[in-house]
């Protein structure tokens, strides 16, 4: 009785012994998990586990329902945005102008994330989220989830920068200058081909990490590990979510790329424009959603 009566309390008590005052779910992997780990004892619905990727995207539709303050807080960012692309508020400063895009740009990056992951990690156990409860384990791990980014971008970065600079060391000494002999349009390809693989690879299996982050409330390296593990035992989901994303991002934005690359009409409104950044930026956030959702699933199971 005690052992289930721990798990359950956890939230509102401790995580790993500390002692916090922040009443939105911890959600953690079983064996990091004080007391009794099972779905029961976590007020997560086996319903939850079961969703596909698509059922996940409807629900976090539903979800945007039942919490009009993301749509909200994403309404403002993204409307700030679009302001700052028609140069609306250019009578500020210059300096002033640089920070609100700056402040704007980590809220829609990390901010909404963190917000939405809490409010997900909420409804998915139970315990409905209230908007201070919310932006208080926003706020308060937004420390840790930049120290994931810092250290998402240096991996993706750097770590491919290793990985194909030997084989440009051992092409150079073989062929001596490739570009001469095999042209430059060949030597870009295999290079962009060589630094994509492993960037990709990286950022797959390190997506998860911020809400490891926030909803786990794991440290920035013990969120990479999380999320490196959850997308090996699970990597046809998470496939299919980046096939899925990608694809939805290509068509809200295509129609405003296209005249630019000469293949669409010559003229696009800025209205149009607009509503087309506005769309896809809506849509990441109900992705943002999805990936909550996905992540829950992936660490109870």
């Amino acid at each position: 009785m005690s052992e289930h009566t721990d798990a359950a309390t956890q939230n509102t008590a401790t995580v790993d012994g500390t002692l916090t005052s922040d009443v939105a779910p911890t959600i953690r992997a079983r064996d990091d998990t004080n007391g009794c780990g099972c779905l029961e004892c976590r007020n997560i619905e086996t319903t939850t586990t079961n969703r596909t990727v698509l059922d996940a995207l409807v629900w976090s539709v539903r979800l945007f329902r039942s919490y009009p303050s993301i749509v909200a807080f994403a309404g403002v960012i993204i409307l700030t945005r679009r302001l700052l692309e028609a140069d609306a508020i250019a009578v500020l400063p210059t300096p002033a102008v640089g920070v609100v895009e700056g402040v704007v740009t980590f809220a829609f990056i990390i901010s909404i994330r963190a917000y939405v992951g809490t409010i997900v990690a909420g409804e998915l156990t139970d315990t409905p989220v209230t908007i201070r409860e919310g932006l208080h384990r926003s706020i308060a791990r937004t420390p840790a989830v930049v120290g994931v980014v810092l250290v998402v971008v240096f991996s993706v970065m750097v770590i491919p920068s290793l990985v194909s600079l030997p084989l440009f060391v051992v092409v150079g000494f073989t062929l001596g200058n490739p570009v001469e002999i095999l042209g430059f349009p060949i030597v870009a390809a295999v290079g962009g081909v060589v630094f994509a693989v492993p960037f990709l690879f990286f950022l797959f299996k390190f997506w998860f990490a911020p809400e490891a982050c926030v909803i786990g409330q794991y440290g920035p390296i013990e969120s990479l590990m999380v999320s490196w593990r959850i997308t090996t035992n699970y990597r046809g989901k998470f496939v299919l979510i980046a096939v899925i994303a990608v694809g939805s991002a290509i068509s809200i934005y295509l129609p405003t790329v296209l005249p630019e690359l000469g293949m669409g009409p010559t003229l696009v409104s800025p209205i149009l424009d607009a509503i087309s950044s506005s769309a896809g930026e809506l849509l990441s956030v109900v992705w943002a959603s999805a990936y909550a959702h996905t992540y829950i699933q992936g660490i109870v199971s």
